[in-house]
């Protein structure tokens, strides 16, 4: 089609007219696809006009671009919008083809055009659609759509309706591109400051939004920082699975979101954790009060799969600006109380932080850290204390009890280190340690002509359940060259508030290597007598709270002669542990203790002492040791 002079100038002066229409909406930092609608409209409004086109309209493609999706479409009055928005590549290969091979594909008669066919029968059905020009909108990612201008009327199209089109479309590539590139904005945006599981916020935006209310209102605003976490959520993630348990996670968000004001600032910061920080009148009291109508709500059950949980929930409250000045230290100190209540119990615990609860997270921080480097310095050591026959006072064998030589605070004993060691899993790597030392020992002592005695070795509940300790005994089994009968296991009575079966089970294969177990501080946990009628076990060590009272308290006595009279009836092995006095020597002797253990015989000793009064006992390979004076 021929144009004269004045319509390129009219076109020239509307395309210049769009494009800053198109530049001006792009330059807005909340631009949208909303946002731009209607210049984009206007946009295909004037191309028909400029073009003089029936329809024009805008399509993009999917990420991968085996899907078109109609976008936008002006019409005119005597031409409807087409029937169909999107068009499959798998269904319309030739026209995808022909999308990708060329920039602008011009159709004088789409009857005639084989890519045009291969479309929907009825895409052209309800339109006298007979011309059709498109161009490529080009992106920064590769062809992001088509801009189509189709006529009713058959049209020749020329080379310069061919560039006007393509300008177009480049004018659209722009904007398109500029509505990309937000959008990819706000999703890092999204990732950097949303939790993606609950809906609500993560730690970077409590953190940012906390901070800006304290500084806004400064020395006006009383807040309180709440740490919380599920009791059961272990539990949960047992009984319910992965799905199951992010259902019960977006739930208590919800709970959380409606639950506390609205001017509160609530986030996921893992797992199960949650903070809050919601602001107070000062009011102390009041604000418990309140804190626990919220709990009772949360605590309401919840049913997921067709299970009802009832949850409790355990927290940490930190104060600004009583106790904190921004929220980096609400959630801190919110996180420590907590910390600090839950070793008191696992559930339903709570504390407000006080200064003194820093000093003992520091102390533990610390001291954690120098229990690793203890480890790969090879810091600590086994002392020994000798068990001995009652009647005899020969030495049997000996207890392995480790200690710590600090390279600050000297030898320390378990009680400074082992509860440390428990919550940060490093007992494993402890009691390994141990195994092994006391494996060695057996294996010189062997060697020494001294292979009647055994040693005894106190292991941790997580530890003897873990799932690797099977392999690690028979590796020492076969590392050291030992005879598995002389190294005897010690478990604590706590062990049984594990899964029963699974302790009954491991008890079972460690017997099976031929390991002996022993209950150590028998009589003072968790059902004791459980172990006796369930568990196979070869010894019991009697505490020594009831060894130190045997000689003035009667129920002392009797407990102690229960516990030796059931032993014997199930022909199990006893020792008698923390004997001090000659009066309790005899107590214990007469009630028919096999063996004795304890200061009056003897303290723990390194291994050079003990190796000492071994080789220069005149009895050699035996030991005697004399009672000491009371």
């Amino acid at each position: 089609m021929e144009r004269s002079k004045e319509e390129l100038t009219e076109f020239i002066s509307r395309m210049q007219e769009q494009q800053q229409k198109l530049f001006k909406q792009a330059k807005q930092l909340e631009l949208t696809p909303e946002s731009v609608r209607d210049v984009l409209y206007e946009l295909c409004e004037n191309i028909a006009l400029i073009m003089k086109a029936d329809r024009v309209s805008i399509w993009l493609f999917n990420d991968d671009q085996t899907t078109l999706t109609e976008h936008l479409t002006y019409a005119a009055d005597s031409v409807a919008i087409p029937s169909i928005q999107q068009l499959d590549a798998t269904h319309a290969l030739p026209y995808f083809e022909a999308i990708g091979n060329n920039r602008v594909n011009s159709v004088e008669n789409i009857a005639t055009n084989k890519a045009l066919q291969s479309l929907p029968t009825n895409y052209f059905s309800n339109s006298p659609i007979t011309s059709l020009l498109e161009a490529s909108i080009i992106m920064s990612r590769g062809i992001g759509g088509l801009l189509c201008c189709e006529t009713v009327t058959t049209r020749n199209w020329s080379k310069l309706d061919e560039v006007f089109i393509a300008s177009f479309a480049d004018m659209l590539s722009f904007v398109f591109d500029r509505l990309n590139r937000l959008e990819m904005e706000n999703r890092v945006h999204e990732l950097a400051y949303t939790d993606l599981l609950t809906g609500i916020d993560n730690e970077n935006a409590f953190v940012e939004k906390v901070n800006d209310k304290i500084h806004k209102m400064e020395h006006e605003l009383y807040g309180a920082f709440l740490y919380m976490k599920i009791d059961q959520f272990t539990s949960i993630q047992s009984v319910l699975g992965p799905e199951g348990t992010k259902s019960s996670l977006k739930v208590i968000a919800n709970r959380i979101r409606s639950l506390f004001p609205d001017n509160s600032i609530f986030a996921r910061i893992a797992f199960d954790h949650f903070v809050i920080f919601t602001e107070h009148d000062n009011d102390h009291e009041k604000s418990k009060r309140a804190m626990e109508h919220i709990l009772s709500e949360l605590r309401k059950p919840i049913l997921i799969k067709s299970h009802e949980l009832f949850l409790t929930f355990s927290y940490g409250v930190s104060l600004y600006p009583e106790h904190v000045k921004d929220s980096y230290e609400g959630i801190h100190a919110a996180k420590i109380a907590l910390d600090s209540s839950r070793r008191m119990g696992n559930r339903k615990t709570r504390a407000v932080y006080e200064p003194l609860m820093f000093e003992q997270w520091e102390e533990e921080m610390h001291s954690e850290m120098n229990l690793g480097k203890g480890l790969d310095m090879n810091e600590f050591r086994l002392y020994y204390q000798p068990q001995v026959e009652s009647l005899s006072h020969k030495v049997t064998g000996v207890e392995a009890l480790i200690r710590w030589q600090h390279p600050d605070k000297g030898l320390l004993l378990p009680a400074a280190f082992i509860s440390i060691a428990e919550t940060t899993g490093l007992i494993i790597q402890i009691g390994e340690w141990v195994v092994s030392e006391a494996c060695q020992q057996l294996n010189r002592w062997e060697q020494m002509g001294l292979g009647a005695l055994t040693i005894s070795v106190n292991i941790s509940p997580r530890h003897f359940l873990h799932n690797s300790f099977l392999q690690f005994l028979n590796d020492c089994i076969h590392n050291y060259g030992i005879n598995p009968g002389k190294l005897i296991i010690e478990i604590t009575e706590n062990v049984a508030i594990e899964d029963s079966n699974l302790v009954e089970l491991q008890i079972s294969k460690v017997q099976e290597m031929g390991f002996s177990i022993s209950i150590d501080d028998f009589g003072t946990g968790y059902s004791a007598f459980i172990y006796l009628k369930r568990f196979s076990i070869q010894e019991v060590k009697i505490d020594r709270q009831f060894v130190t009272q045997i000689e003035t308290d009667s129920k002392s006595r009797a407990i102690v002669r229960a516990i030796l009279t059931l032993a014997k009836s199930l022909h199990m092995h006893t020792v008698a542990e923390g004997v001090e006095t000659e009066g309790q020597l005899k107590r214990l002797e007469e009630l028919g203790c096999f063996e004795i253990q304890g200061y009056y015989f003897s303290k723990p000793v390194p291994i050079e002492e003990l190796n000492r009064w071994l080789l220069a006992s005149p009895r050699f390979p035996f030991l005697y040791l004399p009672r000491l004076p009371a």
